[in-house]
């Protein structure tokens, strides 16, 4: 279970939505510091964003509402700035390795964003990253 913040992460959202409109949108459950609309990932689904209240009871309210914007139903999870949501997580999870081109098991995101590189824990052997038991 992830840890109840003020900060939520808000999924499947409309395409070509502004940050006006999410702020719009959820100012009903409180005050909303920023928010920051990410980059489309994938062909598929929505846009992202991060939305950020005042306190943990607006985004608490947030979370528990149904939200729909247009026909789209919102996904959100708590978020710890910095860190990738586990709903985000899970919706690369969800992808089949074939609609991901390759196989990125046993990668981590880059602290710059959306980039995959190998963990330190992992290294290069025939064009493949493995798991080394000496460390």
């Amino acid at each position: 279970m992830v840890r109840e913040t003020r900060h939520l992460w808000v999924g499947n959202l409309p395409e070509n939505v502004r940050e006006e409109k999410i702020v719009e949108h959820f100012k009903r459950y409180g005050r909303v510091e920023s928010v920051k609309v990410l980059p489309k990932r994938g062909s598929e689904g929505g846009v992202a964003a991060f939305v950020d209240f005042v306190d943990i009871k607006s985004a608490q309210k947030a979370h528990n509402a149904i939200n729909k914007m247009g026909d789209r139903d919102l996904r959100t999870d708590y978020n710890e700035p910095g860190t990738i949501p586990s709903a985000a997580r899970a919706l690369d999870d969800s992808l089949s390795l074939g609609s991901r081109g390759r196989d990125v098991s046993g990668f981590t995101r880059g602290s710059g964003g959306s980039v995959y590189g190998p963990t330190t824990s992992l290294h290069s052997r025939d064009g493949r990253y493995e798991r080394r038991l000496d460390g």
